[in-house]
């Protein structure tokens, strides 16, 4: 299936950037050692959490405020070929921007799976 492979892309990238300084906050230092370095899901606690969304939010909305066109695309699918093809209109902060935008997402999905 076409998502489990956008979804693989996806990750691969997003671990290389991490490593290679692409998110550079360090309030999202045990997101990255849960996702990628098989830190416990316990260090994000529910404080964390809303810390880390907090600030991806605030990324995120400078990010909007400099590409004030670029939410147009964002209705684009993703494909195999192209998994950054929803986030193009950011140019060259198409992928922060879809990284924050994931780590925004799982932090919820966190949430509601810990404190629902």
């Amino acid at each position: 299936m076409d998502y489990w492979k956008i979804q693989d892309i996806f990750h691969e990238r997003m671990k290389k950037d991490y490593e290679a300084g692409i998110i550079t906050k360090p309030i999202y230092k045990h997101y990255f050692d849960w996702k990628f370095y098989g830190a416990s899901v316990k260090l994000l606690d529910k404080h964390l959490c809303y810390n880390i969304m907090k600030e991806a939010q605030r990324e995120l909305e400078e990010l909007d405020t400099k590409h004030p066109d670029a939410h147009n695309q964002l209705l684009e699918e993703s494909t195999v070929d192209d998994v950054w093809k929803p986030y193009k209109g950011y140019k060259s902060d198409c992928y922060l921007y879809s990284y924050l935008i994931g780590i925004e997402n799982e932090i919820t999905n966190i949430l509601i799976m810990k404190w629902g």
